[in-house]
């Protein structure tokens, strides 16, 4: 069963949702035609223990989803549409959801659950996963975790900040970024006959970072700036100074020659 990928359309959906007590069909087109993001939160099934509480949990925080971030949030599970119902309508104490305020979609015939990728056919359930979707239609994050681990409303938050500021600033997101926090303006890239021309060279952009760490002025800021080299690389900043790499030595020299001509064969970027 392939999977949907980042990037690609996201398949559209219609299905029975429970919302407010209330059976509702519901459909993605809806949803992206009204500009909106979509959070599609699969879950295993009802009557469980760890999918109520990550279900009252995105509910206690639906304002900031809608209202903040336009965003949608969409539960979905292979239950019938009367089972999830039942379990909305029955308090905590008895295992149940108590009411809350996101849909929670049924896919009963296992249709949604199969067109993301999801489906166990097994056991007729779908996986923990998570879509985020823009509102253009296109899927842009995909999370699938293990069945008994829950999913954090804070890094969904976050992902849709991220992916939203990409689409108005044009800049990348680093590690740990957070709304408010500055993004990375990546090396400007000119399309030529075959690979892709830098206009950074690998001298340009790093020696002088590499002299001043080398040298013992700013070791730790190289370690802020991202190299980004397909993985092959640690932090400089991890790696203390070495004679064998400083500036003026033969393999310093050797590992400028590798690095212009990875870029070349490679088109790596260089973030700025």
């Amino acid at each position: 069963m392939p999977r949907v990928s980042v990037g690609k359309p996201a398949p559209d959906f219609t299905a029975t949702a429970v919302m407010d007590g209330k059976l509702k069909e519901i459909s993605l087109s809806a949803y992206t035609g009204a500009n909106h993001w979509v959070a599609l939160v699969f879950f295993p099934k009802a009557w469980s223990f760890v999918c109520p509480t990550e279900i009252r949990a995105y509910s206690e925080r639906l304002e900031e989803f809608l209202y903040s971030r336009s965003c949608a949030v969409v539960f979905a599970s292979t239950d019938t549409e009367l089972c999830l119902r039942a379990w909305n309508h029955t308090n905590e104490m008895e295992g149940g959801l108590g009411g809350v305020h996101v849909p929670l979609m049924s896919d009963s015939n296992h249709k949604i659950s199969r067109d993301y990728g999801v489906l166990l056919e097994d056991e007729g359930v779908a996986e923990r996963a998570l879509f985020i979707i823009d509102p253009k239609g296109n899927i842009r994050n995909i999370t699938i975790s293990d069945a008994d681990v829950g999913r954090s409303v804070d890094e969904t938050l976050r992902i849709i900040d991220a992916l939203a500021f990409k689409d108005e600033f044009g800049e990348g997101c680093p590690v740990n970024w957070k709304k408010g926090d500055a993004g990375l303006k990546m090396a400007e890239q000119t399309r030529v006959d075959g690979p892709i021309e830098m206009k950074k060279s690998w001298s340009e952009w790093a020696r002088p970072k590499l002299q001043r760490a080398w040298s013992g002025q700013s070791q730790r800021s190289i370690g802020s700036g991202t190299l980004k080299t397909m993985g092959h690389f640690k932090s400089l900043s991890e790696t203390p100074p070495s004679p064998l790499y400083s500036p003026t030595s033969s393999a310093f020299g050797i590992m400028e020659k590798n690095m212009e001509a990875a870029m070349a064969n490679h088109s790596i970027g260089l973030a700025t």
